[in-house]
This record gives C-alpha cells, structure tokens and sequence, in this order.
C-alpha cells in the first residue's frame, strides 16, 4: 500500500509539475493589423517590419519569461469595414492578449469598440486624432496627437523656413481635415496668415488647378497635409509649374517612399519626426533593420518597435507579477506603468495619449538630413 501510495503520489507530482511546464512554454500571442496592401503599404510594411523585427529579437532570447511570442497578421487595407473585420478575427482567435494597430485613426477607431468589448489593449503607432483614446480606457497611442502636431506643422512652415503667408493642400479624411483646421490655427497664432486650403481626394494625381490656384494666391510658402503618395505627385508638379516657394510636411512624408517617388522635386522639403535614423544612439536599431529589411527604418517603423516593445513589457510585468495574464492585466500594466525608453522618445500614457519632442528633417541629396 505504502510503495502503492508512493508512486501515486510521485505520478500526481510529476503531472503537476509537466502542467506547470507546458503553461510555462505556451505561446503568448499578440494581434497586429495594418494596411499591408493597396494605398499607403509602404506604411503598413515599415509596422509590420519592425513588429517582427522585436519579436524576433525578443524570441531568440528565449522570450517572454520563457514563454515565444506568436504574431498574429491581418490587412485592414486601410479600410474602417476591413479593420473591424479583423479586430473581430483577433478577439476571436485563442490566447490574444495585446492588439498593435492600425496605421490611420479611421481604420484604428473602427477597431476600437471591438477591442473594448473583448477587453484588450490596442496600441496604434500613429494613431493622431485626439479622438481615437477617448474612445475607451483600452485605446492606446505611439505618436503626439494632432493638436500638438498642429504646431509642429506650424513651427515648420512659418519658423523654420520663415513663411509667412502659407498655401495648404490636405487630404479629405479624418486626419487631413483635422490637420488643416488645427494646422492653420496654430500658424495664424503664431502671427501667419493661411492664403488658401484645398482637400485632395486620396488617389488624385492631377494637381494642375490646384497649382494654379497656389500660384494666384502668391504664398510664399506651402504646407502639405497629405500622404506620400500624393504629395510626390504635388510636389513635383508645382516645381515643374515654376512655383519654387519653401514646402514642409507632417510625419506621412517622413517615409523615405516619399523622397523615392518625388525624386529631386522633394529636395528641400522640411518635416518634423520623432525619430531620424542618422541618430547614433539609434544605431544598433537601424542596423539591424537594414541588415534584414535592406532599407533604413523610418518614423512609422520606430513607432511601431516602441509598440511592440512597450506591450511586450507590460505583458512581462503582467508574468512577473503571478497575475493571471489577460487582455485586462495587460492593459492595466500599460496605463499604470512605469515610464519606457524608446526610440521616438518617453512614452509614460496619460488617458492612452504620449507627447514626444519633434526633430526637423530637410530633404537633401536624396535623403534625410537634420535642418541646421
């Protein structure tokens, strides 16, 4: 009875202790939607990029507290109905406790109920109007909001290459009539004066009216709110009309697609950035990224790594703490966390929101260069 009782009990501890282990090793998996096609991909391919980039770092040192990390990818085109679809996809599929997405606020804030609903983080890298972290406790952000990037844009047309009466094409959607409206604010503020706004449908290739429109009102200097697609095409039609006025951009033409596309019209160009990859303390980063991508990482691409590394920190904590880990402990771990070290600066959320410093980039010899 006694060796009986024994090999029960030796039987009993050894499945208990097997259990612990496989818990132990079971994937952790993080949800990561972006527009991956269509429109706008190369924004989509620098997150998915740098995600995989981390995580991959992260797994190869053995995880997450001995737990791998399991990505989970899906395209939302760019598409308010697709990313709610695959929000809908992620909070459905087992073990997903952190959402990384999407790229603009119409898409991210489609997913936002659903990932309220389910009870999961979701952290946009550049996600900019304010709207997108009241939509509830579980919405997080990377970048500024547009009303503070609003003086960023003002403070790059009108101070940093002296414009004074300024020229803004946007684009009609959330982000770009939001801009323009806070953007021309903030330079009339600071004691310049906005000739003329014109919404840009996304897609739109021919700007000749537009041009022409620019060249009667007489600015000496114009602001482009729009994304890198179609501000390469502006670009190099109001060079190739005569109009030579300084031009600066928001963080969309931090991409280097921007410069690729535009070509020598783009030299001069000014932008603001939270991240330049001529940095040296970035160095490490943007050698790996070169090494396995063969391009430079931009803007969108450290904001997302900072994504990816501030959830994989609270998802670390969440372990570390004995709490169950869930999409509500992991959300917790974000709000109330300590502040995280990144590449485009602290993030420490106040209501999902962050506020990072600006760098001001010029466009030369067919790259980035820092604006002396």
């Amino acid at each position: 009875m006694r060796s009986l009782l024994s090999r029960l009990l030796a039987a009993a501890f050894i499945t208990v202790t097997l259990s612990a282990a496989a818990r132990a090793a079971e994937p952790i998996t993080i949800g990561f939607f972006s527009h991956l096609s269509g429109n706008f991909a190369e924004y989509g391919a620098s997150f998915r990029n740098a995600v995989e980039l981390y995580l991959d770092k992260i797994n190869a040192d053995g995880g997450i507290d001995g737990r791998p990390v399991k990505l989970l990818v899906e395209d939302d085109r760019n598409s308010p109905q697709e990313a709610a679809t695959v929000a809908r996809k992620i909070v459905a599929a087992p073990g997903v406790v952190l959402a990384i997405g999407s790229w603009s606020t119409t898409a991210s804030l489609a997913a936002a109920p659903i990932f309220a609903e389910a009870k999961i983080a979701q952290i946009s890298p550049t996600s900019s109007h304010p709207d997108f972290s009241r939509q509830s406790a579980y919405q997080f952000r990377q970048n500024n909001t547009d009303d503070i990037l609003a003086q960023y844009n003002a403070d790059t047309i009108h101070k940093k290459l002296k414009a004074g009466r300024i020229a803004i094409p946007y684009s009609q959607d959330d982000w770009g009539v939001f801009t323009v409206k806070a953007t021309a604010a903030a330079i009339e503020k600071d004691g310049g004066k906005v000739l003329l706004t014109e919404a840009v449908i996304p897609g739109a290739k021919d700007f000749r009216p537009l041009v022409s429109k620019i060249k009667a009102a007489k600015p000496d200097g114009v602001f482009l709110a729009l994304p890198y697609q179609e501000a390469s095409i502006f670009i190099q039609q109001l060079r190739q009309a005569g109009v030579d006025v300084p031009a600066g951009g928001g963080i969309p033409l931090t991409s280097p697609k921007f410069i690729e596309l535009a070509g020598k019209a783009a030299d001069g160009v000014v932008v603001h950035s939270i991240f330049f990859a001529g940095d040296p303390s970035k160095k490490a980063f943007v050698d790996a990224y070169k090494t396995k991508y063969n391009r430079l990482p931009d803007q969108f691409a450290a904001l997302a790594y900072d994504a990816a590394g501030v959830g994989v920190a609270a998802i670390r904590r969440v372990i570390q703490s004995g709490k169950p880990l869930t999409g509500q402990s992991v959300r917790d771990e974000l709000a109330n966390g300590p502040a995280y070290p990144g590449l485009t600066g602290v993030t420490k959320y106040e209501n999902g929101n962050v506020k990072k410093n600006p760098t001001f980039l010029v466009v030369r010899d067919g790259g980035f260069h820092l604006l002396d």
